[in-house]
C-alpha cells in the first residue's frame, strides 16, 4: 500500500527577522543554520532495594534556546548589528520572528502569556583561516511561551466586530486550519493591528474570541487583512 509523501517542513527560505511591523523591520543577514525553539522536560530517577530497574518520571518543562549561525556581516545595522545592541541594552524583545519559510514562522505567544519576550544571549565571532570568511553564533532565549503559526488567511472581506467578540470572513473554516484554542495574530483591520488573541470557537465564516484574552475593536471589510493561527 503507497502512502502520500510528507509535506517536510524545508529550511531553504527560513529567516530570523527583527522588528516585525516596525520601519526597521529586518531579516538578520550571513545566516546559513538555523534552529527553533522546542520542549523537553526534565527526567528524574528512582531507585530502591530489590528493584531491578530504576523508575524515571518526567518533571520541570523547559523551553530550548533558538541558535543560528551563519557568517559575519561588515554592515547590516538592522539586523546582526541590532542583535548586538539588544545584548549590550540586555532588551527585551517582542517583535522578532523565525521564520521556518515564507509563510510560517515562531514567534512570542502574547495571547496565553503578555509578558512573553525573547532576549539575545550571544552574537559571538568565531575562527576564520586565512581564505575563510569570519562565521558567527547567535543565541536567544525565550523568556516565556511562543507559538508556531501555520495556519494563514488574506482576504478583503475580513472585518472585526467588537459586540461579541468576532472576526468574520468567507474563508474563515475549520477546513482551511483554524481551531479553538489557537492564538491568533490579525495584520491590518485598524487598531487591531499585529495584536494577539486567543480563539474560543470556529464557525463557517467567524472566529469567536476569547474575551479574557483580549477583544477587537470594530474595523470593517474592505482592505487586505492577513489572520495567522498556531499553538506551541
Amino acid at each position: 500500500m503507497s502512502e502520500l509523501r510528507p509535506n517536510y517542513m524545508l529550511s531553504v527560505d527560513a529567516a530570523l527577522v527583527l522588528g516585525y511591523g516596525t520601519a526597521r523591520q529586518a531579516v538578520v543577514k550571513g545566516l546559513n543554520k538555523m534552529k527553533p525553539p522546542g520542549l523537553s522536560r526534565d527526567v528524574t530517577s528512582v531507585s530502591e532495594f530489590r528493584r531491578s530497574f530504576d523508575i524515571e518520571f518526567t518533571t520541570t518543562g523547559k523551553i530550548s534556546r533558538i541558535t543560528a549561525s551563519g557568517n559575519m556581516v561588515l554592515v547590516d545595522p538592522d539586523g546582526q548589528e541590532r542583535l548586538r545592541e539588544y545584548i549590550k541594552a540586555n532588551e527585551c524583545v517582542q517583535d522578532a520572528r523565525l521564520y521556518l519559510n515564507y509563510d510560517d514562522f515562531v514567534m512570542v505567544d502574547l495571547a496565553n502569556d503578555p509578558s512573553a519576550v525573547w532576549q539575545v544571549s550571544k552574537n559571538e565571532p568565531g575562527d576564520a583561516d586565512k581564505n575563510g570568511v569570519f562565521p558567527v553564533d547567535v543565541e536567544i532565549v525565550p523568556g516565556g511561551l511562543y507559538c508556531s503559526f501555520q495556519t494563514h488567511l488574506t482576504a478583503t472581506d475580513i472585518a472585526c466586530v467588537a459586540e461579541g467578540n468576532k472576526i468574520t470572513g468567507a474563508g474563515i473554516t475549520a477546513a482551511a486550519g483554524f481551531k479553538a484554542d489557537q492564538t491568533l495574530i490579525v495584520e491590518g483591520a485598524g487598531t487591531n493591528n499585529l495584536k494577539h488573541f486567543l480563539i474560543s470557537a470556529v464557525a463557517a465564516g467567524e472566529l469567536t474570541l476569547d474575551s479574557s484574552k483580549g477583544t477587537v475593536a470594530d474595523a470593517v471589510a474592505g482592505e487586505a487583512v492577513t489572520l495567522h493561527a498556531g499553538v506551541m
